[in-house]
């Protein structure tokens, strides 16, 4: 699926906000990121990743930051001419705007790839992929809209084309009757139609060239614009894996920016998985679904050519991921929330069943029904997405005695109560979140943890209801 169309989705995750913070400079490399598709083959990341990589070290280089702005500035000047060019392409007479897009294009291109290709020449940037432009064609475009060599991209239809022309705009400054003026002003009309057929014939030959020099420009703008990023946020290259996925220090890059902000660190977590489910349990608060939506950013992120947030990374190259999410259920057509879960659910059972080689993340799953059937839900889930040996994530609060793979968050820290009670009654959320350990860890009891109770009381909940809630459990 194309960006442009996951724009057009709720975008629960994360994927589409945070790639919101590329930088690109032109409309051309805008287009080319809307147009990005989700890569399945294994070349292809490889060589996306590898390019970005380059763009990287060359971006980052001190002696060659004076050459990167001027490149930025160029591609701030770009234009999407793409429709010119296919006017041109299809015999087309262009008309005055689309005749100075090309000179202005033609000007700019040659300046930027001049610059770009230096680099390139030299092995000190390595973009793999890309046509290879002739610059004959910059010059020769250059001399067909500029015949005056004013060597400045403005156009118009200079009198240098045409001698007649050159006369008749003399005679008609200095006319003065109305009849022999429309006529003049007519003979015009037909000469600047023919000049300006003339030279789209002119300029037909260099169409691909120069669509080619487009394409490429839009490519090198993304580029940089990826390679920033990952320089911005902290993110590493992927390696590409076959059978395991592992995350050493992943992170949430727009929660990581938040706690930042407030003043608070983020803790990095290490999770690795292959081709079969996961049940991940633990505390509320403690990170899991936070978890799931950043596994999905990390394996979009993967799989559109980005790098991804974490320490480092081998990732499994998928067809397709599936997901549900407690707070992504659509109600619009009057079902309740279990309803368009287990409608979402039955899709995803659905495709696996035709397609293995997916990554699945199941939030919550069955938190609206009671605990006995919820935990039926869960189990009868887990043994299908067995059978099929998927790459799964499901996170629950019910007790599983499914034979399957568990992780649980660590949980709250040692002598939390002591150090929580400390704090103003406005500082228990803030400071409960610092004495979260968010790790992941095997867990083979089987049991989910049992610190609700413990939690709310953190949280400065009403020692009345506290007090009841223990009494409770205590019977």
């Amino acid at each position: 699926m194309k960006i442009a169309e996951l724009k057009r989705l709720p975008d629960p995750c994360g994927f589409v906000s945070f790639t919101q913070e590329l930088n690109i400079q032109s409309t051309v490399g805008r287009r080319l990121f809307l147009n990005s598709d989700f890569l399945t083959d294994r070349p292809s990341i490889i060589r996306e990743l590898s390019n970005t990589d380059s763009m990287l070290a060359f971006i980052d280089k001190e002696h060659h930051k004076k050459d990167v702005a001027s490149i930025l500035l160029l591609l701030s000047e770009v234009k999407d001419i793409e429709k010119t060019l296919t006017n041109l392409d299809s015999n087309k007479i262009l008309n005055d705007i689309e005749l100075f897009e090309i000179k202005n294009f033609s000007f700019t291109a040659k300046k930027l790839l001049e610059i770009v290709y230096r680099y390139t020449s030299n092995n000190e940037l390595y973009i793999e992929g890309q046509k290879e432009v002739d610059f004959v064609t910059f010059d020769e475009t250059i001399r067909i809209l500029d015949p005056e060599n004013s060597g400045i991209p403005t156009y118009y239809i200079y009198d240098a084309y045409s001698e007649d022309l050159a006369t008749l705009r003399h005679r008609e400054q200095n006319e003065t009757d109305s009849e022999q003026l429309a006529e003049i002003q007519a003979q015009i009309l037909d000469i600047e139609q023919e000049i300006r057929s003339s030279l789209s014939q002119q300029l037909k030959p260099h169409s691909n060239d120069l669509l080619t020099a487009l394409n490429n420009i839009a490519y090198i703008d993304l580029l940089i614009a990826k390679a920033a990023m990952a320089n911005s946020f902290g993110l590493c290259r992927p390696e590409v894996s076959e059978n395991k996925t592992e995350y050493i220090g992943i992170f949430n890059p727009e929660v990581k920016v938040k706690l930042q902000e407030r003043g608070s660190k983020y803790q990095e977590t290490d999770i690795d998985f292959g081709r079969f489910p996961t049940l991940i349990t633990g505390i509320n608060m403690g990170g899991k679904t936070l978890m799931l939506k950043t596994l999905y950013l990390c394996q979009m992120l993967f799989q559109y050519g980005f790098f991804v947030p974490a320490g480092r990374a081998k990732i499994m190259i998928m067809s397709g991921i599936l997901f549900s999410f407690t707070d992504e259920q659509n109600q619009l057509q009057g079902l309740s929330s279990f309803a368009a879960e287990m409608k979402k659910i039955d899709e995803i059972i659905k495709q696996i069943s035709a397609d293995h080689n997916l990554l699945i993340l199941i939030d919550e799953l069955a938190r609206t029904t009671n605990p006995q059937e919820g935990a039926a839900i869960v189990s009868a889930t887990l043994e299908i997405l067995q059978e099929n040996s998927v790459c799964a994530f499901i996170t629950t609060h019910y007790d599983i005695t499914t034979s399957c793979r568990r992780l649980r968050v660590r949980g709250l820290k040692e002598n939390v109560s002591e150090t929580a009670n400390n704090y103003k009654s406005t500082d228990y959320i803030r400071n409960l979140l610092k004495n979260i350990d968010y790790q992941l860890i095997n867990d083979t009891s089987g049991n989910t943890p049992n610190e609700a109770i413990r939690i709310a009381e953190l949280l400065g909940t009403d020692n009345r209801l506290i007090d009841k809630a223990k009494g409770k459990i205590a019977h």
